[in-house]
């Protein structure tokens, strides 16, 4: 409840600032789009009703919202129109197996970056 409040009052400061004044649509977007992602790594079923509540939006609204986020790859879920539910997907990789898949090809770029030093200073570029 503290989000909502805290962006309608950040909204009303945007309004009355002459400078910024044409950034609240942006900024309410990109508002929604964070606390919806805090949202969601939080629970793993949402109702849309909640969600539209912490989003300040209409629940017809919100699920659209979810929809486009789904859609953009920013959000792995399912919606449950018949019971009104967002469900999160389970599937999750482990820190680890990030770091290991961004590291993989590691040792082959560095081999090749090594050659390429010592192509150079043989060939006394």
């Amino acid at each position: 409840k503290q989000s909502v409040v805290s962006t309608q009052s950040t909204g009303t400061v945007i309004e009355n600032d002459f400078f910024i004044v044409g950034c609240l649509d942006e900024f309410t977007e990109n508002a929604r789009l964070i606390i919806s992602e805090i949202f969601c790594r939080i629970h793993q079923r949402i109702e849309i009703d909640m969600l539209a509540d912490n989003l300040n939006m209409e629940p017809a609204e919100a699920e659209k919202w979810v929809v486009n986020m789904i859609r953009l790859a920013h959000l792995d879920a399912k919606i449950d129109s018949k019971n009104g539910y967002v469900v999160m997907g389970g599937t999750s990789v482990p820190v680890y197996q990030k770091l290991i898949d961004k590291t993989k090809d590691l040792h082959l770029k560095a081999n090749s970056c090594c050659q390429k030093i010592d192509k150079k200073l043989t060939l006394g570029i």
